[in-house]
């Protein structure tokens, strides 16, 4: 597993670029995401958690951090950090909505991308099945693969 907190703590100029925010603002947010982890424990004990897992706190609120800033997508950002792609996904909507508490932003819902008003696709080329008839007509040879055109 990547700990990208480790490298972080050793060039923490990079935070600014990478993640959005100055290094000790994030050791700042660190501190009240842990304390809002530790109060939620504390209200809501259970016996049996499951095992304990080894992705730190740390390394969760950077992938959510990362994640605002930069907008890969999940399979990438599990990629970085060394884990499942679904798991990057659980990881950053879990911190979203911590995030949201700490900060004090009233409206967690402002983390979303869902005011998009325009999308743009382009599907001037798009692969197709290879027919039976007529294939000269759909094969691409610099891309060896047979397109369907939209001009």
């Amino acid at each position: 597993m990547n700990d990208k907190y480790a490298a972080l703590k050793e060039n923490p100029k990079y935070c600014k670029r990478l993640f959005g925010i100055n290094y000790e603002n994030f050791k700042t947010i660190l501190e009240k995401v842990q304390k809002h982890e530790v109060d939620f424990l504390a209200q809501n004990p259970l016996s049996c958690r499951g095992i304990e897992g080894n992705f730190s706190l740390e390394n969760q609120l950077l992938l959510a951090l990362e994640y605002l800033r930069q907008y890969p997508t999940f399979l990438s950002l599990g990629f970085s950090y060394g884990i499942s792609e679904s798991y990057a996904n659980k990881v950053y909507h879990k911190i979203r909505i911590i995030l949201a508490e700490v900060i004090g932003l009233k409206n967690p819902e402002k983390l979303k991308y869902k005011d998009v008003k325009t999308l743009i696709v382009d599907v001037t080329v798009q692969a197709v099945e290879r027919p039976l008839k007529g294939q000269e007509k759909q094969y691409n040879g610099v891309k060896k693969s047979t397109l369907l055109k939209h001009n």
